[in-house]
């Protein structure tokens, strides 16, 4: 299977940082696939590291071909059929959870509505929601973290707060210890992270914030859809928190949201 920018791609990206003729899936004699780089400037990647040589591909991970991401998952006629329930009753939900925001009154619950529904569409255990302020991040809402200092972070949620606040860098890893930037973070490894998922919020060019999220347990990988809808939900909640921030600053909270 060719993969890259060019129509005549098996699977075409039409998106500048793909290469015309990117990578290519190779089927092998054991049934597996083999994930193979054809020289592309920005880089093939399997779970957050480039692949420099051909890779195997013997599990369910997640590739990156420049700036696109991929699940790459075996999958029976059966898995697909159940697959694609699982998909379009996850687009609900995550449609219901986006019309949700604009219920919410005051800004500090809306904070906590965003970070609750991206930890419930991430299937994660607890997160995080930081602001970018003049002072430094703040963490302005919690989930399943029990009691926490404002001016302390998760440990292992650093790095990728400091990637999406600095770089607006979104940050995803289901084998954690296969990521070597976040592998080699001590934090992380005594924290035992199993997924990780760190999105910035942006108004524009402005990174807000982040929503952070993690998970010590083995779960359902994040796939593109996945991926798709916790981002365009967090366009959607930063827009919100955006107009919030502005009516608190005025003093007119309760006011109206973006249209």
């Amino acid at each position: 299977m060719a993969i890259g920018r060019a129509a005549d791609n098996t699977l075409a990206l039409e998106h500048p940082s793909v290469s015309r003729w990117h990578a290519r899936l190779q089927p092998q004699a054991d049934g597996h696939w083999q994930l193979h780089d054809l020289g592309s400037k920005n880089g093939s990647f399997r779970d957050g590291v480039r692949v420099a040589a051909p890779i195997a591909l013997d599990t369910a991970t997640w590739l990156r071909f420049g700036d696109i991401y991929a699940e790459f998952a075996p999958l029976s006629v059966a898995d697909a059929e159940l697959a694609e329930r699982r998909q379009r009753a996850r687009c609900d939900r995550a449609t219901a959870l986006t019309q949700g925001l604009a219920q919410v009154g005051g800004l500090d619950d809306l904070l906590g509505a965003s970070l609750d529904a991206v930890v419930e569409l991430a299937q994660a255990e607890r997160g995080l929601l930081v602001l970018a302020e003049p002072q430094g991040p703040r963490i302005a809402a919690s989930h399943g973290t029990g009691p926490l200092p404002l001016q302390h972070s998760l440990p292992g949620s650093e790095g990728a707060l400091h990637r999406a606040l600095r770089d607006g860098q979104a940050t995803v890893a289901h084998d954690v210890g296969g990521v070597p930037w976040l592998a080699e973070r001590a934090s992380v490894c005594a924290a035992g992270l199993r997924t990780l998922l760190c999105l910035p919020l942006r108004d524009g060019a402005h990174v807000l914030g982040a929503i952070y999220a993690d998970s010590r347990r083995a779960g359902s990988a994040i796939g593109a859809l996945d991926m798709q809808l916790l981002e365009a939900f967090c366009e959607r909640a930063a827009l919100w928190i955006a107009a919030r921030q502005a009516l608190r600053d005025t003093g007119a909270e309760q006011g109206a949201g973006p249209a």
